[in-house]
């Protein structure tokens, strides 16, 4: 169980995120900034004291007051074309984050941080736009902020009696976007990652390994022999196999490993800050796994299989994520090659 001020966190913003999300930019605009401007008042009313000098250099301070506290075990600040991306790591309610994002249509609702920044920007007649916010894995989220005159007039800031009326539809076009969001991120049939997915956040990751240099490892995995599966048994069956070993795969990995289906019966494991004697340790001990377990196809009937694993670690030389998942591609054939059910490393 949870414990309760996680919960709690988490049941306020997904409460304010739900009731927000019907109102039109402008409102929110409002809607945040007086919020923002409460959670600053409480939190220096306990004892987390926020020393405004005046100016919108107040924001790094707000930013390192958060962060000194326990928001996030670390804030890395990098420039980006437009504005700054913000690398957070461990950041804190990381579940109601992911939640929110697809809740809201504005990404600031899934963070107090953000409703503070909102109203602290608004001071000085700056606002925040939020080119990109992202779960890169269960311990790096990214955001790309801008920071922009906001010449918007007072008069514009009103609430329209129409956005109220269409909320409805809006809920119905986001719940679209959100099944469109999972549909293009997820494999249909095991509910890993997709191989989409799995190349857009594994080269975030590699990035961030290599920017704090950390050792970085990724397995491929092949089921053995599964053409014959198929061809004996059907490829319901198949498909069944394909499910049990996927389950297989998401019990065994670490919350900051990233698991996903690359197509047919490959599939990849990502392990950041994995170094590559600790990755054949894990590879051996799934092999083992997958090896000892009876995997059921129907009618009570069980089958055993093997697999082959190909294992390839950053040492620095790589020229980027894809060039690694060839080395372990590589590996994987050698590992086939001589005689499957085995390991091969780069």
């Amino acid at each position: 169980m949870k414990e309760f001020k996680t919960v709690l966190y988490e049941a306020v913003l997904v409460s304010f995120a739900k009731i927000l999300a019907k109102y039109d930019v402008f409102t929110q605009n409002i809607i945040m900034r007086d919020i923002g401007k409460e959670i600053i008042g409480y939190l220096n009313d306990h004892g987390f004291g926020f020393n405004e000098a005046g100016s919108i250099d107040d924001l790094k301070t707000l930013i390192d007051l958060f962060v000194k506290n326990g928001f996030a075990e670390s804030l890395t600040v990098i420039p980006a074309e437009r504005g700054e991306n913000y690398i957070w790591k461990g950041l804190y309610g990381n579940e109601a984050y992911k939640e929110l994002y697809d809740l809201s249509l504005n990404p600031f609702l899934a963070c107090p941080l953000n409703l503070c920044m909102v109203y602290l920007t608004s001071k000085y007649k700056k606002k925040l736009l939020m080119h990109r916010k992202e779960f890169v894995s269960d311990s790096i989220t990214e955001a790309q902020y801008e920071l922009v005159d906001d010449d918007t007039p007072p008069a514009e800031w009103v609430i329209d009696e129409m956005v109220v009326d269409s909320a409805r539809m809006f809920e119905i076009a986001f719940e679209k976007q959100k099944l469109y969001h999972k549909q293009a991120n997820t494999d249909y049939l095991t509910g890993l990652h997709s191989r989409q997915s799995i190349m857009e956040k594994g080269n975030k990751l590699f990035h961030y390994s290599r920017i704090d240099n950390h050792p970085f490892s990724l397995l491929v995995f092949d089921i053995d022999r599964f053409k014959e599966i198929n061809d004996t048994y059907g490829h319901i069956a198949g498909d069944d196999i394909l499910c049990q070993f996927a389950k297989i795969l998401q019990r065994s990995v670490r919350g900051s490993d990233m698991v996903g289906r690359t197509g047919g019966e490959e599939f990849i494991l990502l392990l950041p800050n994995t170094p590559q004697s600790r990755a054949v340790e894990i590879a051996e001990r799934l092999r083992k796994e997958v090896q000892d377990t009876r995997f059921e196809i129907g009618n009570d009937k069980r089958i055993e299989l093997t697999i082959s694993v190909g294992a390839a670690s950053d040492n620095g030389t790589y020229e980027d994520f894809r060039a690694l998942i060839e080395q372990a591609d590589f590996a994987l054939y050698r590992a086939k090659k001589s005689g499957r059910n085995q390991i091969a490393v780069v």
